[in-house]
């Protein structure tokens, strides 16, 4: 399944509970794009994933992100404002699933089931604290909500991101070239929505991820990656239920590419079966545009 995201830009909600990166921005961005999460009830195959929910969902999110990291007496705090609206409907998540990517795999399509035709709508808000560990800016730990359409959510994380695990590989014009390890824990409280109408009331979220880039320093003094690739693993706790209230534990893996001020991200949880099978119910990917970074 699919969903891309990123320049960087905090994934909207309900991403990270498909898979996504869910690490706080490193750096000061102003980001738009496009992000697409899908959530299918059965797979190629005509099983049935064992969830309350018995319809499609294409989620067609438009996000603004911008993230700010502060100076003077609120050094080392950055804040994040994320929203997204979603004309939600069945394309094109499923052109790109079934007449794409699963035809590019020799997979059969996923079977669409009374895909939900409306309007949602996300806002996210998040604090973190950052501290020094080799950088100025490699541990974190916050918290924040994201609340609207699809569910309520308040939760807390903690982590290293982008923690140098290489010497330098390179060095040129744009920067150093060196490889970096992130990883992040994530406890959150979770409400039912107008899409989403039995969640676990409690989630827990594991991710780590390993990038390769090219890493400069801005005007502002913040790192920033000039290019990267970035993969990561999410082990999820689960945000959907079964028809007895036990939480749907899921594995995801995701990948995303940093040019300039563009990133894609794509992420899905075919973890385990990738050579051989996408058994749902979730992809997503998002293609995202850091304005700060294309002004300057």
């Amino acid at each position: 399944m699919l969903t891309t995201t990123e320049a960087f830009g905090e994934a909207p909600a309900p991403s990270l509970h498909w898979g996504s990166l869910a690490f706080p921005d490193q750096y000061s961005t102003l980001t738009t794009g496009l992000t697409l999460d899908r959530y299918t009830p059965t797979d190629g195959g005509g099983a049935k994933y064992d969830s309350t929910v018995p319809n499609t969902l294409g989620f067609n999110l438009i996000t603004f992100s911008w993230t700010q990291h502060w100076g003077e007496q609120w050094s080392g705090w950055s804040t994040n404002l994320t929203a997204g609206i979603s004309p939600t409907s069945n394309e094109p998540s499923e052109f790109l699933q079934n007449k794409f990517i699963h035809q590019l795999r020799h997979l059969p399509p996923v079977p669409t089931v009374q895909p939900r035709q409306d309007t949602d709508v996300m806002v996210d808000g998040s604090v973190t604290r950052w501290l020094p560990l080799i950088h100025s800016r490699d541990l974190f730990l916050g918290g924040g909500f994201s609340v609207g359409t699809i569910y309520q959510e308040w939760f807390l994380r903690t982590g290293i991101r982008r923690l140098q695990v290489t010497p330098t590989l390179y060095s040129g014009d744009w920067g150093t070239v060196s490889v970096r390890t992130s990883v992040l824990g994530r406890v959150s409280l979770q409400e039912d929505g107008a899409v989403l109408h039995a969640t676990k009331q409690t989630s827990r979220i594991v991710q780590p991820a390993l990038a390769i880039g090219q890493y400069a320093t801005n005007s502002k003094g913040e790192t920033v990656p000039t290019w990267e690739i970035e993969v990561a693993l999410t082990w999820d706790s689960g945000i959907f239920v079964n028809g007895v209230g036990q939480s749907r534990k899921q594995f995801f893996w995701s990948a995303a590419i940093t040019g300039g001020p563009v990133r894609f991200e794509t992420w899905n949880d075919s973890l385990g079966n990738l050579s051989k099978t996408d058994f749902g119910p979730t992809y997503g990917a998002s293609l995202t545009v850091d304005m700060f970074r294309l002004i300057n």
